[in-house]
């Protein structure tokens, strides 16, 4: 039996990915779907949108140039602290971190790279409403 995903109509999520070609697919899908998106090639970029949208949910790459993942979940951490609020954050890798690894960073889910577009909206909509 099918899960029923809830609508992401007006959700606000912010996708931190360096590679444009995943950052656009990953944001035309999203889209489509609904959401609103707000696109970053890097981790200065996404802190930087996070702070102006406080987003629903963010979706970050971890190996990125100039600042990892694990380093921008830190600063959210923090931002979302300063709200009284806590900010989800998916973990996006093509690399072999172990979910445990990114759950005890912080990341509320991971999603590893190559990913369905199911995969993803399961992922996106347990993140929102766990």
């Amino acid at each position: 039996m099918a899960v029923k995903l809830r609508s992401l109509v007006n959700v606000k999520i912010v996708v931190v990915e360096d590679l444009a070609d995943i950052r656009r697919l990953i944001t035309r899908f999203l889209s489509d779907q609904g959401a609103q998106i707000f696109a970053a090639k890097n981790a200065f970029e996404g802190l930087r949108l996070v702070r102006e949208i406080q987003p629903d949910v963010v979706l970050s790459d971890l190996k990125m140039p100039g600042r990892s993942g694990f380093e921008l979940l830190a600063d959210i951490q923090d931002f979302g602290r300063s709200l009284g609020r806590t900010i989800p954050v998916i973990a996006m890798t093509a690399y072999r971190y172990k979910q445990a690894e990114t759950a005890a960073a912080g990341f509320r889910m991971h999603l590893e790279k190559p990913f369905t577009p199911d995969q993803l909206l399961a992922t996106i909509d347990r993140a929102l409403h766990q």
